[in-house]
């Protein structure tokens, strides 16, 4: 895969223990840390040197400094999306938005939030709850997600289905480029830049334009009740056609997840038989009538309500297992909603019981495999069918991104696929923001 990289981004050798010395004599002790193991894990690097900064000055005074070394950086939250998309190219720092976790502006009477980029998104939710609000997002993963590794990953989980992602409630953004820099947009400051929506533009490109370090969002009211119930089927072609007539009537899931057999967030769940879970968030009245409903399309198939604890187990185990370690490769696919049942019978002739979910509303599909998935293929093998599998997805107008997979396999593929005529302008892009390729270099779209 080519790999862009300006030609002046020449980075003068330095050994990490100089630059943890370095930043402890600027901003102190405990703003930089000689990382090892699975902490903060990018690629195959066995050590890496980590900056924590404190706050938007901080973070510009640190970005600064690695500009004017030539230091490449890979911004980060708590670290859990590091190893997702392709391999970096070589790098001498992870800067960590970790220590900015504050709440800079909370106005509940007018739904609107600022917070460092560093702030838990679900720890932000728990405050917000008092005043019966939230973001609605739920990206996957655990409780360490960060506001700002949300939006550098466009991450969205399964109540995008009713709320959107990221783009959707994001307002404004305050950002650090790698020259040290600090801009903003959107949100108070109305006017853009030459012409782009600076504010979206962030959203999903994975820091290689800048380190997001302040976020305001939109808020929704909290609902006031939850349920949720699970239709079965021994096959996807029966919850499919359940998809399309919820998706025709005035049955409003906040999330609609159709899940293979077997699968490790399906304690909850008959594990043999194929499953689509609604969430309903809304009053106890509309709800209770939205159940009734439910059933009435989906008669003749088996189903069941989740008691208020069993739900949120449920959700929690399927939010938290989407990027378990346990996973070796973690794919991403889509199609069109009207083609989701042709697009899994596709997937189920291509790899035997793949062990997928899907957003049913909008024909996102995940396949999720451990060491077991496509054993016993050599290497050539493994990519011989992960280019059948992309091939299936761009046959029915969509595309596949490969999220997680054995070194050996990401150094062989583009993970993230051909993008067209966009590739030229995402170079611009990049040439135009960080024209020295200081961050993230090679980890995104085109290699940038």
């Amino acid at each position: 895969m080519e790999n862009y990289q300006s030609e002046t981004a020449r980075p003068r050798a330095i050994s990490l223990e100089t630059i943890i010395y370095r930043l402890r004599e600027m901003f102190g002790e405990d703003r930089a840390e000689l990382a090892s193991g699975g902490h903060f894990c990018v690629g195959d690097e066995r050590e890496r040197a980590v900056a924590f900064p404190s706050n938007i000055e901080e973070l510009s005074e640190m970005m600064r400094l690695a500009s004017g070394e030539g230091w490449r950086v890979i911004p980060a939250g708590a670290g859990t999306w590091l190893e997702m998309g392709a391999r970096p190219t070589r790098f001498e720092l992870v800067v960590s938005t970790a220590k900015m976790n504050r709440a800079l502006e909370y106005e509940p009477a007018d739904l609107t939030a600022t917070v460092e980029a560093g702030t838990r998104l679900a720890a932000f939710n728990r405050k917000a709850a008092e005043d019966r609000q939230f973001i609605p997002l739920d990206p996957f993963g655990d409780e360490r997600s960060t506001v700002g590794g949300v939006i550098a990953t466009a991450s969205a989980g399964p109540l995008r289905c009713a709320y959107g992602t990221p783009r959707d409630w994001l307002i404004g953004v305050a950002v650090v480029h790698a020259d040290g820099r600090i801009t903003r947009a959107g949100g108070k400051v109305v006017k853009n830049v030459a012409g782009y929506d600076l504010c979206k533009l962030y959203v999903g490109s994975f820091g290689t334009l800048a380190v997001i370090a302040e976020a305001s969002f939109k808020l929704r009211a909290l609902p006031s009740c939850e349920k949720t119930a699970v239709f079965y089927s021994r096959d996807a072609e029966s919850l499919c056609s359940l998809v399309a007539r919820i998706t025709d009537s005035d049955v409003q899931p906040a999330a609609m997840e159709l899940i293979s057999p077997y699968d490790e967030a399906s304690t909850l769940l008959d594990a043999e038989h194929f499953a689509l879970a609604l969430r309903f968030l809304n009053d106890a009245e509309t709800i209770d009538w939205q159940l009734e409903e439910a059933a009435r399309l989906g008669s003749g198939l088996r189903n069941a309500t989740l008691g208020g604890s069993d739900a949120g187990e449920f959700w929690r185990a399927y939010q938290e297992s989407e990027t378990s370690p346990r996973a070796e490769f973690i794919l991403k696919l889509s199609a069109l909603p009207a083609d989701l049942n042709a697009f899994i019978a596709d997937i189920n002739r291509a790899t035997p019981r793949p062990p997928l979910r899907a957003h049913a509303a909008n024909g996102v599909v995940r396949l999720r495999g451990d060491d077991r998935w496509l054993d016993g293929l050599k290497t050539e093998e493994r990519l011989n069918k992960l280019a059948e599998i992309r091939r299936l997805a761009q046959a029915r107008g969509g595309q596949m991104l490969i999220l997680r997979a054995p070194d050996e396999i990401k150094s062989q593929i583009d993970v993230w696929g051909e993008v067209g005529p966009g590739r030229g302008l995402m170079r611009a892009l990049k040439e135009k923001f960080d024209p020295e390729a200081l961050l993230n270099p090679g980890r995104f779209v085109a290699g940038i």
